[in-house]
């Protein structure tokens, strides 16, 4: 078998079926969730989904942490049915209901990619109900204190950060009540960008690394210079630092319950290394600049939320330890008996 392979399911894995029994929703492994909340609309409902509409099951399935992740916790705590095929190619069909304590459950819920192919999943939704934002720019050194606020906050509001430019921080907050200076939105499908009226980065290569801390946005201060110093030196215009909130009913699940093993987490932030496409310099660049950041970021983040894999880098395997802690090891029994050839992702 060739050591690399795509599986292409968006074009016979499209389903969106709405459930009314019990107001869940099919949802195919082809479908974007910007598809999932479209569908819902006329039912009056949403899902938990993130900042874009763009990703697809895999955010779900590696956790899936969004603007209403304080308030209903994580998307993958939302699911209900899982249905694929096993990295030894035999099908399962599992439920939260007969399956939520088994070793297998407890895999698909955030390390699923390592463990099998999921063909569809079941989700619980909410109530489609108006959100209300605010885009503003502040300087870098405004974020500890604004983060420090936003810890202090409840589970109604969430914060989000985006950092590209040296000396200005794109800003979005986002609440279930209106306050001075907000903007009402029908719900997630009308969410504004997060990066606002940026520019999209034209063609460009990217990594990006996702952490995990805990509320100590005072400990934040401490290394705001380094990553001014970093953000200043970019190797790439589209190289960035950004951030959101968690916490509030993300933190009522045990760890045990899923492969998201960071029920204590406060903020992730995410840090993306963009490259001209064939620039092989300017990857090597970018990828140093990447762990740059990230090192610094450690003291206050030091776990990862392991959205996008890079079984193809040097530092895949402190991702997964950052990533699964103390679960590593009875994962990676599961994924022997599961993917004994090793089809799948590396653990």
């Amino acid at each position: 078998m060739a050591d690399h392979w795509t599986l292409d399911l968006q074009t016979h894995f499209q389903r969106v079926e709405w459930q009314p029994a019990d107001q869940s929703v099919w949802i195919g492994a082809g479908c974007r969730m910007g598809d999932v909340l479209e569908a819902l609309l006329p039912h009056d409902r949403t899902v938990a989904a993130g900042l874009s509409g763009l990703p697809g099951l895999g955010y779900v399935l590696t956790g899936g942490m969004g603007p209403l992740s304080r308030r209903v916790g994580l998307a993958v705590d939302q699911v209900l049915e899982i249905h694929g095929v096993w990295g030894d190619g035999s099908p399962f069909a599992l439920s939260r209901a007969a399956d939520a304590g088994s070793l297998e459950w407890r895999g698909l819920c955030g390390a699923a990619p390592f463990l099998g192919v999921v063909s569809a999943l079941r989700m619980a939704t909410q109530p489609l109900l108006p959100l209300w934002v605010k885009q503003c720019v502040v300087s870098p050194d405004q974020l500890p204190e604004l983060m420090l606020r936003a810890e202090a906050s409840n589970a109604s509001t969430s914060l989000q950060w985006h950092w590209e430019r040296v000396d200005a921080v794109q800003l979005l907050r986002i609440a279930d009540a209106p306050w001075t200076g907000a903007q009402k939105i029908e719900g997630l499908h009308q969410l504004p960008p997060l990066r606002g009226s940026a520019p999209m980065p034209s063609r460009s290569h990217t990594e990006v690394v996702g952490l995990l801390g805990p509320a100590a946005a005072e400990l934040w201060g401490a290394v705001m210079p380094d990553l001014c110093r970093l953000l200043q030196h970019r190797p790439h215009p589209f190289c960035s630092l950004a951030c959101q909130q968690l916490g509030a009913a993300t933190q009522q699940v045990v760890a045990e319950a899923s492969s998201f093993v960071h029920r204590t987490a406060e903020w992730k932030p995410w840090i993306t290394a963009a490259w001209t496409p064939g620039d092989a310099l300017g990857q090597r660049r970018s990828l140093a600049w990447l762990e740059e950041v990230w090192q610094v970021l450690q003291s206050v983040c030091p776990g990862v939320h392991l959205a996008q894999f890079h079984d193809h880098l040097p530092f895949h395997h402190k991702e997964l330890e950052a990533a699964f802690g103390p679960w590593l090891p009875e994962l990676r029994k599961l994924k022997q008996r599961l993917d004994p050839a090793g089809t799948l992702p590396s653990l």
